[in-house]
């Protein structure tokens, strides 16, 4: 009989997703404002966002002893992140200068479309390795839950973006987000490691000593 997981241990996946979603499609609504060439910067904008949340997935670490802490870092990752990517978005809202520049530009290309894309792949390619690890099947794949969570993110954005007084506003809704879905998934990981469950951190991972 496979074990029942945890209730709300797909929140954080699709947290993460949702976040992912928000962040791309308001780094959209401010790139493409102030960018000239509809289709050329539309489809640079997707093709950077599409290119980094699989170069983010791809960094997916193995199931080593230091799993759990390499997870913590990712999600510290991911909101330093967004934290930078609200901050810079504030400015180019402030200061439209700031978008007519190319340095601005670019720095707004990879602060707003490439960096929160990559952090929230490189999230979702850990939570994925945790549950690889996790020989008790507690904790499911992150795939399903992120899909559903970016659905509802593209939603929200398209509902709340004409209504915020700014852009980035929506960004800090992320860092919630993602603060909230850390807690979430880093209180489950300690509960199952207290119970005796075999996760990556209280299971068969200190067994076996990380390979040199």
């Amino acid at each position: 009989m496979s074990p029942t997981p945890p209730r709300g241990v797909r929140a954080p996946a699709a947290m993460a997703g949702a976040a992912a979603a928000i962040a791309g499609e308001v780094a959209i609504g401010i790139l493409l404002y102030a960018s000239p060439g509809l289709m050329r910067s539309l489809t640079t904008l997707l093709a950077v966002e599409g290119l980094s949340f699989a170069a983010g997935l791809h960094t997916a670490p193995s199931g080593r002893a230091d799993l759990v802490d390499r997870l913590r870092r990712r999600w510290l990752f991911c909101l330093g992140a967004f934290l930078v990517a609200a901050v810079y978005g504030t400015l180019w809202s402030l200061f439209e200068s700031l978008g007519e520049a190319r340095i601005g530009q670019g720095l707004g290309l990879a602060l707003l479309a490439g960096m929160p894309l990559f952090a929230c792949g490189t999230l979702l390619g850990g939570m994925s390795a945790m549950a690889e690890s996790d020989t008790s099947g507690v904790f499911p794949k992150p795939g399903a839950a992120a899909a559903f969570g970016a659905g509802l993110g593209f939603v929200a954005t398209g509902l709340l973006l004409p209504r915020a007084p700014i852009p980035a506003s929506l960004l800090v809704g992320c860092l919630m987000l993602l603060s909230g879905g850390g807690m979430i998934y880093g209180s489950l990981v300690d509960e199952r490691s207290e119970g005796g469950g075999e996760t990556a951190a209280a299971g068969s991972v200190h067994t076996n000593p990380p390979p040199p």
